[in-house]
């Protein structure tokens, strides 16, 4: 029997409605009491004064690139990237080599996570049979095999009958379908925003339009087949009004989340050909930032995630039109909501835990993301006053490509615990 005893420390447990000083009792791995001056013995103790205890964050949008790619991200490093932002859970996307479309890649990343024993990995699968947008996937195979959704993540099904198809299987199977929006005719080769900063840098824009025809392909098909289905990475104000209008309707078999960055930057970050900056979808220009905090504060929004996209540097050090899409989110991505949400006072604090753990918790389906008694111990414990500068040669990531690099943001992870283990502690990966 294992035992851990935090003190003192102001426990923010959104789904329990808990938001005082108090002290938190783990045993086996499992939430054990919660109250004020326990006296259990416990074979591990945290003095959490003056800091925050919340439930471990769950990313739901992340690329750990094994198998396949593993010079860019691995599933240990993207699981310690994970602990160093304070995130116990994570979703994996399909878009590895080969492509998570199958039992046996499925099988793999849960072997691996098993083995690492570092976070909680629910791996995702395809929708269509390489990515391809022709054929689907084995969706029932998928389930079985253990994972968590279905998604073409990194593209978009374009052709709506197969979509249709998809979500018609997906909810014959009780699959949740997750769904990057993206209309490829009206991207056509685009590389960052549309805007005035692509004008000025003379680069081909990605209209909004792009996006908003999407989201409201996807919402329409799903009101149709009543399948689940999860909008990936919403970043514009079209997006944000046809997903507050499904929901007025009353379409509850739809959820949306907002990956980080997209209520943080704007188009301005690609100033001076700034690679780190070009991710997709594009980071988007002031009014639709405004937007995107109007449906987080109104719950049009759902949860946040980072789309955790990391790349070697080869491809990333390349003339902007060249350079790949995507940045490292998960050191930062608690960081960047306390700094941009928080301090900012568009939302209070418990708001914006409860978009990074018991929300995502729910649209994925498990039993995570918060600290009734008897649940997993996946804790957080966060000093949310503590400034410091972004610097990539401390990222645990193998990815360093990120436009948050030498801004100053409030709010770091002090010790991160999984399974009732501390698994990261003040700055330090701590294994058995």
């Amino acid at each position: 029997m294992t035992t851990l005893l935090i003190k003192n420390g102001r426990v923010v447990d959104p789904k329990n409605d808990v938001d005082g000083v108090m002290d938190v009792f783990v045993e086996n791995g499992k939430i054990a009491k919660i109250g004020k001056n326990l006296k259990e013995k416990a074979d591990k103790t945290i003095d959490a004064s003056g800091l925050v205890v919340t439930p471990g964050l769950i990313d739901i949008q992340v690329h750990f690139r094994e198998p396949g790619r593993e010079d860019k991200e691995t599933l240990e490093t993207g699981s310690m990237a994970a602990l160093a932002g304070g995130v116990t859970s994570v979703v994996t996307m399909p878009n590895t080599t080969p492509i998570a479309d199958n039992q046996t890649v499925i099988e793999f990343i849960l072997k691996r996570a098993r083995e690492l024993d570092l976070i909680n990995i629910y791996p995702a699968g395809s929708i269509t049979k390489g990515e391809n947008g022709a054929m689907l996937s084995e969706i029932n195979e998928l389930k079985n095999s253990g994972a968590i959704a279905i998604t073409d993540d990194g593209v978009d099904v374009q052709h709506e009958g197969v979509l249709k198809r998809a979500m018609e299987y997906a909810r014959t199977c009780d699959m949740l379908l997750m769904s990057h929006c993206e209309t490829e005719e009206l991207t056509e080769g685009g590389v960052m925003h549309e805007g005035w900063v692509s004008t000025q840098l003379g680069l081909p824009g990605i209209s909004a339009g792009t996006e908003d025809l999407a989201v409201y392909k996807n919402i329409l098909l799903a009101e149709e087949t009543g399948a689940r289905l999860h909008l990936l990475h919403n970043s514009t104000a079209g997006a944000m009004r046809e997903i507050r209008a499904a929901k007025k309707r009353g379409a509850k078999n739809i959820s949306a989340e907002v990956s980080v960055q997209h209520f943080a930057l704007t188009d301005e970050e690609c100033m001076g050909y700034n690679t780190n900056a070009k991710m997709y979808p594009p980071l988007r220009s002031q009014d639709h930032i405004d937007a995107i905090i109007e449906g987080i504060k109104d719950d049009t929004v759902d949860c946040f995630t980072t789309d955790h996209a990391p790349h070697i540097e080869p491809d990333k050090i390349k003339a902007f039109q060249d350079a790949a899409f995507g940045f490292v989110g998960l050191e930062t991505s608690f960081a960047v909501m306390n700094t941009y949400l928080v301090k900012k006072k568009h939302i209070d604090f418990s708001k914006g835990i409860e978009k990074m753990t018991i929300a995502p918790a729910k649209i994925i389906g498990v039993d995570k993301g918060h600290l009734s008694v008897g649940a997993d111990a996946d804790i957080a414990i966060f000093d949310t006053d503590k400034e410091w500068i972004v610097d990539a040669k401390k990222f645990f990531s193998k990815g360093k490509n990120s436009p948050f690099i030498g801004k100053k943001l409030t709010g770091k992870a002090v010790y991160t615990i999984v399974g009732g283990k501390i698994r990261y502690s003040e700055g330090e990966i701590v294994r058995e």
